[in-house]
């Protein structure tokens, strides 16, 4: 988040009432829309209101467009933090806005509200402050085009828990701590993902109905399974994160490990056990194993049929670099998995130089900063390479990349190289590269003067709003 976004956020976090009017002129500052001219989108970096919105866009003309050639907005942030009130008149102008909503003070809406906000499109809604959702506003709020945020209810009725399961983008509620099977059963039926991270404990029927949900599922608070839980949620196929659990005795984690699909246990204790039967698992695993995990448990783990993610690993030897490069893919089918070992902030070049025998897909070592001329030598043989975390290369490292014959190497994060570098990078078009770096710049970017106030005036006219609603909130 750049500096200038953070004061625009500030800004806007001061507004404590809003008529229409006002709410009109602040969904006007916010205004972003993309224009159907040139090769791709002309985005000023430079602006705080399109820098908050990290390339996100939202196709579709608004009804203040007023340009013929307006084909989607960029999907700002507009954070009303501190709004008390939302009449329904100031509801009617806020939807209006392209890009994600925030209105996290609000403690209640009326249900003619909740339907207005449901219209709301290109962005996610955030009501984070609701303590009550009733059956009306939850099949309101169902049918809204985006995110959905709605992280301190602490309860959900089975008519409101229906209402939201007609909902199919993410779907926030981090605040229930109880979930009575109906309602269970009635989020199964949610097309989107759902976070669910407040439940410290599932009971198995309530189990047996979320494992049925066919898009991502976040069970960050449970802390321990039953067998029975086990059992439901082994039952599962698709994305299940486990993020906060603990302890997995032997019965439980051969009950879990049946379980098809991503399957994130980011915290849970590594056992033999755990290890033997999370080896046996049929799809993407993380875990974070601690850093001096016996040999014989990596290689339990290593047997896993799917990319394997250890963000536990910090130092790594050659004899376990051995072990992790004997992973195979599903099927003995090369290519089809992946190690990702990206807390590894150090390697050897012998080290490097077995890893580059790895081939059940791709190695990913964003952990590392330090690229030197021996290591890029030995890691470069490896045919599917992520190294995210490599901010700058010499010239003499960049060529060494550059000779590159496998199918990917990506170098995401890579910020300072020079002119003769990133030349000799470009010419392999196997090298992944930031956007920025990609781009030939001597091509013209096809941008315009920016037709929305600057800075200084957007601020400005935010801090005149702020002010008049305090005016307003003391008169009344």
């Amino acid at each position: 988040m750049t500096s200038a976004s953070v004061d625009l956020r500030k800004c806007t976090g001061k507004i404590r009432h809003l008529d229409a009017a006002r709410a009109r002129e602040l969904v006007a500052l916010f205004r972003r829309p993309i224009h159907a001219t040139g090769p791709g989108f002309a985005r000023d970096c430079h602006d705080p209101v399109v820098a908050a919105a990290y390339g996100w866009a939202s196709l579709g003309r608004s009804p203040g467009d007023t340009a013929e050639d307006v084909i989607g907005h960029f999907a700002t942030h507009l954070y009303l933090h501190e709004v008390i009130r939302l009449p329904l008149s100031v509801a009617r102008q806020l939807v209006q806005h392209r890009g994600h909503l925030y209105l996290d003070k609000l403690v209640t809406i009326t249900n003619a509200v909740a339907a207005e906000l449901a219209t709301h499109a290109g962005g996610g809604l955030s009501l984070n402050n609701l303590r009550r959702l009733s059956a009306a506003a939850a099949w309101s709020l169902g049918h809204h085009d985006g995110d959905l945020s709605l992280n301190r209810l602490g309860s959900l009725g089975v008519a409101a828990a229906i209402g939201l399961a007609r909902h199919a983008h993410n779907l926030h509620l981090a605040g229930l701590k109880r979930l009575m099977p109906q309602a269970a059963a009635a989020l199964s039926h949610h097309r989107g993902d759902l976070f669910l991270e407040a439940l410290p404990l599932l009971s198995a029927r309530v189990a047996k109905h979320l494992a049925r949900h066919r898009g991502q599922l976040h069970l960050h608070g449970v802390l321990q399974l039953r067998k029975s839980t086990a059992h439901a949620l082994g039952c599962r196929s698709g994305h299940l994160c486990l993020r906060d659990l603990r302890a997995l005795p032997p019965a439980e984690a051969r009950l879990l490990a049946a379980h098809r699909g991503p399957l994130y246990l980011n915290n849970v204790e590594i056992t033999a056990a755990a290890a033997d039967a999370l080896g046996e698992h049929e799809g993407a695993l993380s875990l974070s194993p601690p850093a001096g995990i016996p040999e014989h448990h990596v290689a339990a783990l290593i047997r896993h049929a799917g990319p394997l993610y250890l963000g536990g690993l910090k130092t790594i030897g050659e004899r376990t670099a051995g072990i992790l490069a004997s992973q195979r893919g599903p099927r003995g089918i090369a290519g089809l998995s992946g190690l990702f070992i990206d807390s590894v902030k150090q390697i050897t070049p012998q080290v490097a130089a077995i890893l580059a025998t790895h081939r059940a897909g791709e190695l990913s070592l964003g952990g590392l900063a330090l690229l030197t001329e021996d290591l890029a030598r030995e890691l470069v043989r490896h045919p599917i390479l992520s190294l995210g975390g490599i901010a700058s290369v010499t010239d003499r490292v960049a060529n060494i990349l550059a000779s590159h014959e496998g199918g990917v190497l990506s170098l995401r994060g890579l910020e300072r190289v020079t002119a003769a570098g990133l030349a000799k990078l470009r010419q392999n078009p196997g090298i992944e590269l930031p956007r920025r770096l990609r781009l030939d710049p001597a091509a013209p970017s096809g941008a315009a003067t920016p037709p929305w106030p600057s800075e200084a005036a957007t601020i400005a006219a935010i801090e005149r709003i702020a002010q008049a609603g305090e005016l307003a909130l003391s008169a009344g």
